[in-house]
């Protein structure tokens, strides 16, 4: 099969196959070629050091900026923001002054030592190719086996760490032997990130992913390729975003909500594209190397992108464990995990299927079969896709049927929306246009749970994932029921109370939302009245790997992109919902009556604060402490 893709440019083919080779060397058993071949350790983990040291690093400039945000204060905001634009624990590198030019060579991933400043030897490995003539190079840290808060950090971190960076004047000892004099490491002027929470926003931008699908369908909907890192510094401004569509008004928020904002769409938005592109392009470099090369030069692009969505945790999850922790997360809170009562505990089921196509996208860049690589990474994706939906789902639950509406609440909610409106749009305009009126940020507290979950639901097929990826709202208090009204799609909890439309309006059709006609760098977007699938299906792409059982989308309500459809909708609703307005209109003559005759009421009133005082609700969250996903 012939790609439309624009194929990766990697800085050379020596450096990939270098890269590859030090990697692959780095496991326990790199000397034999069949156990290269074949995965390590559990099957849901890669036991790689290089991929461990990766997902340490990604995690730590996470969870700090997670926790500077917290404080919930200006001056930790600002560092939260220059560690993201600038990075703190990943890919650390130096960039060395050399005492004479280079005569040879120095591929990039070479292995390098040097000494510190207490003259412990450092271990690094070089970021970028070196060529005759050059006079300096870059050399990134190496995670050291005590940790990663022993890594030379300095660049974002607003406590540097000095100990494990090179001595300011010193030697650099090759893979041969040699050595390589430098002097003049400034080490606060010197010493970078390769890559930052921001770069890892703006690596979905580059001309070289404008034939990729996923950018065009999220490019498409915002204008702009860095759709992601424009939502997180209009957050951190407090501005409204200026986009094509979907644009958020963080103006009407505070630092509660920017603040929970950027720390969820750092994952949800950056994160998780990230991940995918750099399966993509893995796969590109497959497809552009000659046949005798199609074997490990793409794995360690492979590999960065499991490590990213890893996180630290390993098969057990925990704290830091990024994308793949937000999975487990959500499924105890849906009943969509391997274990225990109403499937509420242990691996969520999501993490199984992408796991499962990562380790057969893996075994495939490895035999040279780039097709079914790429099927593995369609795959991958629409797997990556089912905590964001239950997320969405959750949070406007939360604001709906449990009155949670603090600020903290709508911004995670926002995040969310964002993350997968694009999506739902390429799906359905219209009820693309449903669920961003009621989650919308400003528009928390209208919020309508039904409205929202019946839209996205009808959209499941279209989108690759079913009524039983998502589950429903488990009550922790008995998991094996749903909380009211937070079944499944397809089926009904005895103990459901009638609806009568939640806490927002139901609004007909829309118009369906212009789209340019030549998006920048993107392909054309569809036509309106067009029902495009943005994910291949199983029975779409070849693959290598069983598929599960296809199981049945069940639509509560049908709601397409006719007007009929909208009205006939807003009937169902709207009509039983003017039956309890005339019945409350009868209990609020009656209260009147009472009132007038000289009962005493209670005004509900507490410590002269509003019930719908939302500064006294945020300040609960002032003393929060890095919460992490």
């Amino acid at each position: 099969m012939t790609s439309s893709r624009q194929p990766f440019s990697s800085p050379s083919l020596l450096a990939v196959i270098g890269t590859a080779a030090l990697v692959l060397s780095s496991t326990a058993n790199a000397a034999n070629t069949n156990t290269n071949r074949s995965l390590q350790g559990q099957p849901y983990d890669y036991t790689s050091e290089h991929v461990v040291a990766r997902a340490s690093a990604i995690s730590k400039d996470f969870q700090s900026i997670g926790g500077f945000l917290a404080q919930q204060n200006g001056a930790d905001r600002q560092n939260a923001r220059a560690m993201y634009q600038l990075g703190a624990y990943c890919q650390s590198f130096a960039t060395l002054q050399l005492n004479t030019v280079l005569t040879e060579a120095i591929i990039q991933g070479a292995t390098v030592t040097g000494t510190s400043e207490s003259g412990a030897t450092i271990s690094g490995i070089l970021h970028s190719d070196a060529f005759p003539g050059d006079a300096t190079i870059e050399v990134m840290y190496l995670i050291p086996s005590d940790g990663i808060t022993k890594i030379c950090s300095v660049s974002g971190n607003p406590t540097p760490q000095y100990d494990q960076c090179f001595v300011t004047t010193g030697e650099i000892t090759l893979p041969d032997g040699s050595t390589l004099g430098y002097t003049g490491y400034d080490l606060d002027n010197d010493t970078a990130n390769g890559l930052s929470m921001q770069s890892m926003s703006s690596s979905i931008s580059g001309a070289a992913t404008q034939g990729y699908p996923r950018i065009g369908t999220f490019a498409a909907y915002y204008g702009t390729n860095k759709y992601a890192d424009q939502f997180i510094q209009a957050a951190f401004d407090k501005v409204d975003t200026s986009l094509l569509t979907g644009n958020a008004e963080f103006s009407k928020f505070t630092q509660f909500g920017t603040n929970k904002f950027i720390e969820v769409a750092t994952l949800t938005m950056s994160s998780w594209m990230h991940i995918i592109i750099k399966m993509q392009d893995a796969v590109e470099v497959c497809k552009s190397l000659p046949d005798g090369g199609k074997k490990v030069s793409e794995v360690p692009i492979w590999d960065n992108a499991v490590a990213t969505y890893r996180g630290m945790g390993g098969a057990a999850g925990g704290t830091m464990g990024q994308l793949y922790h937000l999975a487990n997360q959500y499924c105890a809170k849906f009943g969509t995990c391997q274990d225990g009562p109403g499937g509420t505990q242990g691996m969520a089921k999501a993490n199984v299927k992408t796991y499962t196509h990562f380790n057969a996208g893996k075994r495939d860049l490895l035999d040279g079969k780039c097709d079914l690589a790429e099927s593995s990474l369609d795959q991958a994706a629409v797997a990556m896709l089912i905590p964001l939906v239950q997320g969405l789902l959750y949070h406007a639950y939360e604001l709906d049927l449990f009155k949670e509406q603090r600020e903290v609440v709508q911004g995670e909610a926002a995040a969310f929306l964002h993350s997968v409106l694009p999506l739902v749009h390429s799906c359905s305009q219209g009820n693309a246009v449903m669920i961003y009126n009621q989650i919308k940020v400003g528009n928390g507290k209208m919020a309508s749970f039904e409205a929202i979950k019946s839209s996205i639901e009808g959209q499941y097929e279209c989108l690759g994932i079913t009524c039983e990826d998502i589950g429903g709202v488990r009550d922790l208090s008995d998991p094996t029921t749903y909380q009211n009204r937070g079944f499944p799609c397809g089926a009904f909890n005895p103990g459901d109370t009638p609806s009568v439309g939640g806490g927002g309006d139901v609004i007909p059709d829309p118009a369906p939302i212009p789209v340019p006609a030549a998006p920048i760098l993107v392909p054309t977007a569809p036509s309106p009245g067009q029902q495009p699938t943005p994910w291949p299906t199983q029975d779409e792409v070849p693959t290598s790997t069983p598929t599960d059982p296809p199981s049945s989308v069940y639509q509560l309500i049908e709601y397409d992109d006719a007007t009929e459809d909208g009205v006939t909708y807003a009937l169902a609703i709207g009509l039983p919902l003017l039956s309890v307005l005339a019945v409350a209109f009868v209990v609020f003559r009656t209260y009147m009556k009472k009132k007038d005759s000289g009962k005493e009421f209670d005004s509900g009133e507490t410590d002269g604060a509003s019930p719908d005082d939302e500064t006294q609700d945020d300040l609960k969250v002032e003393n929060l402490q890095g919460e992490m996903l």
